[in-house]
């Protein structure tokens, strides 16, 4: 196996691994997610939606929107503290910089994953892992312009799971 397609199998297991290790909180997490109606200038519909319990009881969300411009795949993990997301953050940087993903730093994202592509429904995508607070977000677009539009709607998630 060529060693491009072995990082979104090691992303998918760390993804897997990071659901069994959430923690809960105060704040129910699907309400961290986003959805159609913070898209209120464009017709978007949310097409999948997964609350979970891990093998701890704790929930972790995931939700797929789409539009005719794009498709949106966000996973949310609360943990313990932050430190516990940063830890695993810093576990899938590595990864990926082992890959050839370097991170670099955005205004309002100074320490991110780096932007992965990769596929989403057969169509080139984005995918960025952040932490806001004691959440690991994960947020892959496709659709037009990808790489470009996945900072602005990771400012987007950001602001909603950091509310």
């Amino acid at each position: 196996m060529r060693m491009r397609h072995v990082a979104p199998i090691v992303l998918l297991s760390l993804f897997a691994v990071l659901l069994a290790a959430c923690s809960s909180g105060p704040t129910p997490p699907q309400d961290l997610l986003l959805g159609p109606e913070d898209f209120p200038n464009t017709e978007v519909t949310e097409t999948d939606r997964d609350d979970r319990e891990t093998n701890l009881d704790e929930p972790a969300v995931q939700v797929e929107l789409t539009s005719p411009d794009f498709t949106l795949l966000e996973s949310l993990v609360l943990f313990a503290d932050e430190d516990i997301a940063f830890t695993i953050l810093a576990g899938i940087k590595q990864d990926q910089i082992s890959q050839g993903v370097t991170p670099e730093p955005m205004k309002g994202f100074e320490d991110n994953s780096g932007v992965l592509s990769e596929k989403l429904h057969g169509e080139d995508a984005s995918t960025l892992f952040f932490v806001e607070g004691r959440a690991l977000v994960r947020i892959t677009l496709s659709g037009d312009q990808q790489a470009d539009n996945v900072w602005a709607f990771a400012r987007l998630a950001r602001k909603k799971s950091g509310s």
